[in-house]
């Protein structure tokens, strides 16, 4: 019989990359919908996201051979979402309407978005400060850095 046993060093640093690869690959869409003039969005699940740009009247999946427009977390994270203050139910369909969208102008939805390990305990979040920039920060005792 074994134990896993992980430190909440590594849980700590999985959460916070997550985040920071969440928050990169936004910042990357929300550049690409102003040099496309095309309006990019996501759409969280409870382990996985998913990009798409808004083609030919209707919401496309992102396909790129240069950056990962999707991903699915598999070490236990799991995320929550609120837009403008209302939670978010995150289901698992293949819904392909996103929660958060950047327009042509650059501008994005207004979120707050938890990454969080399967206990809760570790959370780390990432919110819009504006409607341009995004911040993220730690929510619990460990302040991991």
């Amino acid at each position: 019989m074994g134990v896993q046993m992980v430190s909440s060093g590594s849980v700590e640093r999985n959460l916070r990359h997550h985040a920071r690869v969440v928050q990169s690959t936004i910042e990357y869409a929300c550049d690409q919908a102003t040099l496309q003039n095309i309006p990019y969005g996501v759409r969280f699940f409870n382990k996985a996201y998913v990009f798409f740009q808004y083609n030919n009247q209707q919401w496309q999946a992102v396909i790129s051979d240069d950056i990962n427009f999707s991903r699915e977390l598999t070490d236990g994270s799991i995320f929550s979402l609120e837009i403008d203050g209302q939670f978010v139910v995150l289901h698992d369909d293949e819904i392909e309407i996103p929660h958060i969208m950047c327009d042509t102008s650059g501008q994005m939805t207004a979120f707050e978005l938890i990454v969080s390990d399967a206990t809760e305990r570790h959370r780390y979040q990432l919110k819009t400060t504006d409607f341009w920039q995004l911040e993220g920060q730690w929510l619990d005792e460990t302040q991991g850095e």
